[in-house]
């Protein structure tokens, strides 16, 4: 009677064990999602490791890092190409606590265009990083892909809302401008003691057939409190 109470309760111990990993790999899940499917860039990684994956995809990338120092109001901004020594910089990340911010106004990128192939040009587009502490805690590209070539549902914008809906089950939110028309997509996919982190997609599509993407995933928690250091 005994060993069948211990036994049961065991079991029990093992079944809360179990779910309660279970449920702590799948609230922490938003860390695997890639905004870009070829660049290492995750929430909460260590710049370093999203960084090389940057320079493996294109090492010609020019950056520009920009800090602001506790009881400044401009910020120091310095350039820097990943064919340079970044051993310094690394460094820098791991002892500096306040927030960094990384911006590739130029980053150029590949996506398939509306004949399902990659374009012969690799686009341009806007990545931006800030990162709190050596960890990342923004992530945001901004890409213009005009629809006479990649749609008006481009194979990007359905890899994001799959992204997305992974995570939500919130409808687009549609918006008619001046300029034509503008669709949203944003949640809080997760927020606990430490963590609140946003996924935004607006897709911005004008009469000319110009349309913009911005896409971003933002631990606004660990962003803000970076600025209290």
């Amino acid at each position: 009677m005994i060993y069948d109470l211990i036994t049961c309760n065991m079991k029990k111990l093992l079944w809360i064990v179990i779910v309660s990993l279970l449920f702590s790999i799948n609230a922490h899940a938003y860390k695997n999602i890639k905004i870009l499917d070829k660049i290492d860039l995750k929430l909460d990684s260590d710049p370093q490791t999203a960084l090389n994956s940057i320079k493996n995809y294109d090492s010609n990338t020019i950056c520009e890092i920009r800090v602001t120092k506790k009881g400044d109001y401009v910020p120091t901004t310095v350039r820097f190409s990943f064919n340079d020594n970044l051993s310094d910089l690394y460094n820098f990340f791991r002892s500096y606590k306040r927030p960094i911010g990384i911006s590739c106004n130029k980053f150029k990128y590949k996506f398939i265009n509306k004949f399902n192939e990659y374009s012969t040009l690799d686009k341009e587009i806007i990545l931006r990083l800030s990162i709190c502490q050596n960890r990342l805690t923004e992530i945001e590209i901004i890409a213009y892909l005009n629809t006479e070539l990649y749609g008006k549902n481009p194979n990007a914008l359905m890899y994001w809302k799959n992204l997305f809906s992974s995570y939500s089950s919130n409808n687009p939110r549609k918006e008619i401008k001046e300029y034509g028309e503008r669709n949203v997509w944003v949640d809080k996919i997760f927020k606990d003691k430490k963590s609140e982190v946003l996924f935004s997609i607006i897709q911005s599509i004008e009469n000319n057939g110009l349309a913009s993407y911005d896409v971003s995933l933002v631990d606004s928690k660990k962003y803000s409190r970076c600025y209290l250091n």
